[in-house]
């Protein structure tokens, strides 16, 4: 076979010749980045492939030698071989046609402000001549690829090609396959329907993935007039940027010229494949192939084509995950797809310190095994209600309506409604019994119970409306269902039963209309109270169980755990009439929720023991400005961790030889930094028998437990009925 060059020259320039340039990694920007075009429109600036730029990766250019004097190529040159000498070092490659200088700069000349820059302009570049101008034969060709095998280059770039195939050449490119290198090999410029040898070897059974025929593109993307089609090697031919392509010349430490041809192309490939090889140092020359294959941009017919082939090379979206993103999960090397995560109010303070302090940074792997810094913070998907929300569910349990009333021989029934406030909101309702006998009975939907949970009255003072949110409710958000059972007994002692059920849903919550999903929760609860002359006092145990979720977390598998979360919680209650119309309550709440190991998929190994208090005081004044009206000003801390901790199991990177995920243990504290403080006032008044009026206010310091994070809200509502 008869090798010739694979180019066309244009007119070259000269550029200014410092004395010393900084070998920086700015973006080039001015005329380097004009002179850039290969390298900017296959995407080699954009950030990742900029921060890998070849480095510690060789590319062999077998071609006519190197001009190693050149601005472009300090400190680029490792080493040098002369097939026709037989000698190494970097004084034995002296160019002689240009050719090769200009295909070495477009594969890996350096970022130095001056002149152009290639794809991989981090990348060593192993000179082997083969070329004498014009001149070679299949023996010096070979000799030279065998070298650069011996040399373990990674990357070999062959801009030469002919007509016919070389039995020596092939066994040379075999030898090279056999040890694991790349060869990219340019197409050819006979604008034939198939690349030219040693290129159309790419297609062949023993080229395992390993050969990468390139084709040559114009500026718009079109097939240039001179290459060589995908033809019969389409699987394995990519095309790039060939055309006027602006790279260092040999006539001087500062020349540049202007060429065309798959010669030019190849290095661009071959520059792309170096950058990904320097990211992940584990992917294998069929790896690092496919990579370029499956994220080409599509060209022509759609699919692999015999024109384009698999299509333009683009480096930037080489740098992307492909296929399916995994995680490495602490059962080991269980795949883990990355469904989201939901984080309740109680604990995601603390989880919120800890993910900005990077403790749930890891690393997620693609299709290829390529490992990729990830936050899996991110995937949390807040559930936490702003204060709008709470302000809307409060006013909305302060003005529900009675339907209807039927009086028995032993008390009264009642069905009570909270009227829908928002479209694609939630009805709720309920059935009150109030016996005669100091017997009580509710069952609620969608709603507060008014038994479950309901503020001590003092003697004739008002009840407090506003320590719900001091209390294990937390963990039962959106509709709940409720039953409870409420006896007072002649000493003033009450006793109070009951039940609540939350079940799995997916909704909009009221005005904000933000996600909300929930867990399977359910309680049981005891409550028993003591009225004296102006002070009550009570206590409740509430036993929870949340299957599917932990302090209102929805578990998925990225953070699931395994079996149900157990709370058991105590409150206490004072209530303390200051006046006929006027009262002071307070509300505390301890919960401690047992501990848990992580699901078998799950980032979670274990959560220990956790412990969440909550406080509240509330001033109730009746008949403030009219007969009827109640104004309630509260001030207290929502149910939030205190203790606990979550062990987590992450992958955080790559073993840069074999690619196994490197798995890291980590220690999250739960217990909240900077606990919310919550002021809230609401006003009501009954206007008629058919309307009323409510106004609210609410500020939130360290809102959710996020240190900083303020959130304030003030809603007037008014209610009238038809």
């Amino acid at each position: 076979m008869k090798s010739m060059l694979l180019s066309m020259t244009a007119v070259a320039g000269l550029l200014p010749c410092g004395a010393a340039l900084a070998q920086t990694a700015k973006l080039p920007t001015g005329q380097e980045l004009t002179w850039s075009s290969a390298a900017s429109r296959v995407g080699a600036f954009k950030p990742r492939p900029w921060a890998a730029r070849g480095t510690n990766v060789t590319i062999a250019i077998i071609d006519s030698g190197i001009r190693r004097d050149h601005i472009d190529f300090a400190g680029a040159i490792t080493g040098g071989y002369n097939a026709f000498t037989n000698l190494a070092g970097t004084t034995t490659v002296n160019d002689t046609s240009g050719h090769g200088s200009h295909v070495a700069s477009l594969a890996a000349a350096r970022a130095n402000g001056v002149g152009m820059v290639g794809v991989a302009s981090n990348a060593r570049i192993l000179p082997v001549q083969v070329f004498q101008g014009p001149t070679t034969s299949d023996f010096h060709v070979a000799r030279g690829i065998n070298y650069a095998t011996s040399q373990r280059a990674f990357v070999m770039n062959l801009s030469l090609g002919g007509s016919s195939m070389s039995p020596t050449i092939r066994t040379a490119l075999q030898g090279a396959q056999a040890a694991g290198l790349l060869m990219v090999i340019a197409a050819g410029n006979e604008g034939l329907a198939n690349p030219s040898f040693p290129a159309r070897h790419a297609s062949e059974a023993w080229a395992r993935g390993q050969i990468i025929a390139v084709g040559a593109v114009d500026a718009n993307n079109l097939i240039a007039s001179f290459s060589n089609r995908a033809g019969d090697a389409r699987n394995f031919y990519l095309v790039a940027p060939g055309v006027n392509l602006i790279g260092a010349y040999f006539t001087a430490p500062n020349a540049y010229v202007s060429m065309s041809g798959t010669s030019m192309a190849a290095p661009v490939v071959a520059g792309a494949a170096a950058v990904v090889k320097s990211a992940w140092p584990f992917l294998t020359a069929p790896r690092v192939a496919e990579v370029l294959f499956v994220t080409a941009t599509d060209l022509g017919a759609k699919g692999i084509d015999p024109i384009y082939g698999r299509g333009l090379l683009n480096l930037e979206k080489a740098l992307l995950p492909v296929g399916t993103v995994t995680a490495v999960s602490s059962a080991g090397t269980t795949p883990l797809a990355l469904a989201p995560s939901t984080s309740g109010a109680v604990a995601i303070g603390a989880k919120s310190f800890a993910g900005n302090a990077g403790a749930f940074e890891g690393v997620v792997f693609d299709a290829f095994g390529r490992d990729f810094a990830y936050d899996f913070a991110t995937k949390a998907q807040d559930l936490r209600p702003d204060s709008v929300s709470i302000l809307s569910s409060t006013l909305s349990s302060r003005m529900q309506a009675t339907l209807a009333s039927v009086a028995t021989p032993s008390g009264t029934l009642s069905l009570v409604a909270t009227p829908v406030q928002s479209v694609g909101g939630d009805s709720s309702g309920g059935l009150h019994f109030v016996g005669n006998q100091g017997q009580s009975w509710a069952v609620a939907i969608g709603q507060a119970s008014p038994i479950l949970g309901a503020s001590l009255a003092p003697g004739a003072a008002p009840a407090a409306r506003l320590l719900g949110f001091a209390d294990h409710t937390a963990l039962f958000e959106g509709t709940t269902a409720s039953v409870a059972s409420l006896r007072t007994l002649d000493n003033g002692v009450s006793l109070t039963f009951g039940a609540r059920l939350q079940g799995e849903q997916y909704k909009r919550r009221n005005l904000n209309w933000t996600p909300n999903a929930t867990s399977q929760a359910s309680s049981v609860e005891v409550a028993l109270s003591r009225q004296f002359n102006r002070v009550s006092l009570g206590a409740s145990v509430v036993a929870i169980q949340e299957d599917q979720g932990r302090l209102g977390d929805v578990d998925s598998e990225l953070f699931g755990l395994s079996g149900p979360a157990r709370t058991f919680a105590v409150q206490t209650d004072v209530a303390w009439a200051l006046s006929d119309k006027a009262s002071l309550s307070a509300r505390m709440t301890h919960s401690q929720t047992a501990s848990q190991l992580g699901a078998g998929t799950s980032l979670v190994s274990s959560i220990s023991a956790t412990e969440a208090t909550a406080y509240a005081i509330n001033f109730a004044q009746r008949d403030l400005l009219a007969k009827g009206d109640q104004l309630d000003l509260a001030i207290g801390t929502p149910l939030t961790s205190r203790s606990g901790m979550m062990n987590l199991f992450l992958a955080t990177g790559a073993d840069a030889e074999t690619g196994a995920p490197i798995m890291t243990r980590r220690a999250v504290s739960l217990a909240s930094k900077t606990p919310e403080q919550r002021f809230e006032a609401v006003y009501t008044r009954t206007l008629s028998q058919d309307s009323a009026l409510a106004f609210a206010v609410m500020a939130r310091q360290d809102a959710d437990g996020i240190s900083g994070k303020k959130d304030q809200a003030v809603m007037v509502r008014y209610q009238t009925s038809f």
